[in-house]
């Protein structure tokens, strides 16, 4: 293939790149990022291999570009319907946002063509492709920088705008597909490369206003609320006011009755008295003013349909939290109670019961139920499926934003006539979180193509965290992703909580693999794989019982083929220590050697039972790949349910790839004589 062909196909293919680039950026898919992963990797496959017969059908690159508008474009637009989390509204100004991105690049690029005519060298036109490529990662990079949050926020939380906001890029498009193709005017290609940059940036700031009048919503929502308070404290005051005015009629009253030997009236007018007095009473459930407003307010609006808010509320006067955000949580979630309460018909128990409360000065926790007598569906990003009407389901999704601002959860249920709303707070800050921020800066300084991309995949989370017992325990699921492109990591680890020692010495094993994997990931995309590699780290809880905790971290490295890497962390909860293989034995004791010989007995055993392969000496397996003893140091291993002592092996360490990660199930009787007392095994 000559370099002209070369250029002409780069030149070509750029800009469709750039386009699926921005769609990648902009949605969010309503799958797994690994699973969008996939669906992007078999579709560009097809892609490729479908432009391959179209080239080789007609051996012309005009023909294929000519029909890349319905072998590409469309099916492009079609599938970030299907896959798209967001409504169709949001989603076809994503879709045409990039293709005004993309209709400016290749103005951009006849734009160049035609200064270059008079040069008429060799090197223009590589000069040109080399600008387009610029030009196109420069506008990708500025659409995830600048542009990409705002439009993710507002597409999922606003319903109304976005009908308004597709007039203008579908009329530019059509205006382009008019004249740029057939346009040899260079002013004429400058005006119109003007006009579409103004239309992006106008477009960018229509969507960034959408943003702005959420967080103006949110604001008016927690002045009214405070609003009602204080009118609601002025009432109070006013009926104060006026009781102390009239006291001494009430003392008179009652020391006629008295006089009368009325003692039954007079204790009837006491108590019928006091019932009064409570209308002054301010209540108050926390610290926070703002908190006490929001419920106040809310209680009042409860009382008015005839229903009782129960509170429970721990909260301290400083919280790690904006209380603008708190207060669009807290409200919307006790505006959507009364709702439900004041729809429920008549005659029937309206209640509605809130725990509000901070665990650790790190983990906020508000949650909500009240009566909803018909079952209810809910979609796969977790919010109720109810009839559309405007402005029906934005305080949900106003909650769910919070809770993936401050990286926690949202969730949503119904059972048994009650609808139960639970959010969780996380405290992101750099104090609360220091292992976090130095490995991520530094693998970000190291490779330069990790960008922070919260996913909000937690919806059910709470219905599955385990809760692991008096000393240690897992209290929530942090997850989190760094992709650019093709590569990425994406990490689930626990979030500990319990004795402080048992959690400092869990937490810096953990801490430890995940650093060893991503120094693993840091090896290969800088040395091997030239980037393109991918890496899923997640946690099992193996065992949790009255004597042991333990931990399996998996992580694995996709670079072409796969390879897994395995951790258990077991602690000891009578002593509240990780154990070391070690800390099972007594001291200067040979434990290796028994253990070892037994290893390689059960490898030979299966082996000859044609169970698979192992790395013993005899075979085709070079002496120094052999299986010669376990590491003392650092071997991993766990303690099963039946209190036996298994050796565990990563891939390809004592076994081919195809025999995944070997384990070793050590007999106890093995072991006598040898175990520290009292053992943890048997």
């Amino acid at each position: 293939m000559d370099s002209v062909l070369v250029l002409r196909w780069l030149e070509g293919f750029i800009p469709p790149v750039a386009f699926l680039a921005f769609l990648w950026v902009l949605l969010e898919p309503k799958c797994s990022r690994r699973s969008a992963h996939w669906v992007l990797g078999g579709f560009l496959t097809a892609e490729v291999a479908l432009q391959g017969v179209i080239y080789a059908l007609s051996d012309s690159p005009e023909l294929v570009f000519t029909l890349l508008p319905l072998t590409f474009y469309l099916p492009v637009i079609i599938a970030s319907h299907l896959l798209s989390r967001y409504p169709f509204l949001p989603t076809a100004v994503g879709w045409l946002f990039a293709l005004l991105c993309q209709e400016l690049l290749l103005t951009g690029r006849k734009l160049l063509t035609m200064l270059g005519t008079q040069l008429r060298g060799p090197v223009w036109p590589w000069v040109v492709c080399g600008l387009l490529f610029l030009a196109a990662v420069g506008s990708v990079v500025a659409v995830l920088r600048f542009f990409r949050e705002p439009f993710r926020t507002s597409a999922g939380e606003l319903s109304a705008g976005w009908a308004t906001l597709l007039f203008l890029p579908m009329m530019l498009l059509a205006l382009y597909s008019y004249l740029l193709a057939d346009t040899s005017n260079v002013v004429v290609l400058f005006l119109l490369f003007l006009t579409a940059l103004a239309a992006v940036l106008v477009t960018a700031r229509l969507i960034s206003s959408l943003t702005a009048q959420r967080q103006a919503r949110d604001s008016r929502l927690q002045m009214e609320a405070l609003r009602q308070d204080y009118a609601l404290l002025q009432k109070k005051l006013e009926l104060g006011r006026r009781y102390r005015h009239d006291i001494r009629h009430h003392v008179l009253a009652l020391s006629a009755l008295l006089q009368q030997g009325k003692g039954d009236a007079a204790l009837d007018y006491v108590s019928r008295w006091q019932g009064e007095l409570t209308q002054i009473e301010q209540r108050s459930w926390c610290r926070s003013a703002v908190v006490n407003a929001v419920i106040s307010a809310y209680q009042a609006q409860a009382e008015a349909a005839g229903c009782v808010l129960e509170a429970e509320v721990s909260l301290p006067e400083e919280f790690p939290f904006e209380e603008t955000d708190l207060c669009v949580a807290l409200a919307n979630a006790l505006e959507n109670a009364v709702h439900a309460c004041q729809a429920m018909p008549e005659g029937e128990p309206r209640h509605i019961k809130l725990e509000l409360t901070l665990t650790g000065r790190r983990r906020l926790t508000i949650h909500t139920e009240n009566p909803c007598p018909a079952p209810m569906e809910f979609d796969s990003a977790g919010f109720p499926v109810t009839q559309s009407r405007e402005g029906h389901g934005q305080g949900l999704r106003s909650i769910a934003a919070v809770a993936e601002k401050y990286h926690g959860m949202f969730r949503c249920g119904w059972a048994d006539g009650v609808f139960d709303l639970c959010v969780v707070l996380l405290d992101a800050t750099p104090e609360a979180r220091p292992a976090r921020r130095a490995p991520a800066a530094c693998a970000g300084v190291l490779l330069g193509i990790f960008l922070l991309n919260c996913m909000p995949a937690l919806a059910q989370a709470l219905e599955t965290v385990p809760v692991l017992g008096r000393v240690i325990q897992v209290v929530d699921l942090r997850s989190y992703t760094r992709f650019w492109g093709g590569s990425g990591v994406s990490v689930a680890e626990p979030v500990l909580d319990g004795s402080s020692q048992a959690v400092d010495q869990v937490e810096a094993k953990k801490e430890e693999f995940i650093s060893q994997m991503r120094e693993v990931f840091i090896h290969h995309a800088t040395r091997k794989y030239q980037g393109h590699i991918s890496e899923d780290i997640d946690y099992e809880v193996m065992r949790d019982d009255e004597r042991l905790f333990i931990l399996r971290f998996d992580a694995t490295i996709n670079i072409g083929g796969s390879v897994d890497y395995h951790q258990h962390i077991v602690l000891d909860k009578q002593t509240e220590q990780v154990l070391e293989l070690s800390d099972l034995f007594l001291e200067d004791v040979n434990y290796v050697f028994p253990i070892s010989r037994e290893i390689k007995a059960q490898m030979a055993e299966r082996m000859n039972a044609g169970e698979g392969n192992y790395f013993l000496p005899g075979g085709i397996w070079a002496e120094d790949e052999c299986f010669q003893s376990i590491d003392p140091e650092g071997q991993d291993f766990y303690i099963n349910e039946d209190g036996q002592l298994v050796i565990a092996f990563g891939e390809y360490e004592v076994a081919p790839g195809f025999m995944g990660s070997p384990e070793f199930t050590i007999p106890t009787d093995l072991l006598d004589g040898l175990l520290a007392q009292p053992s943890v095994l048997g």
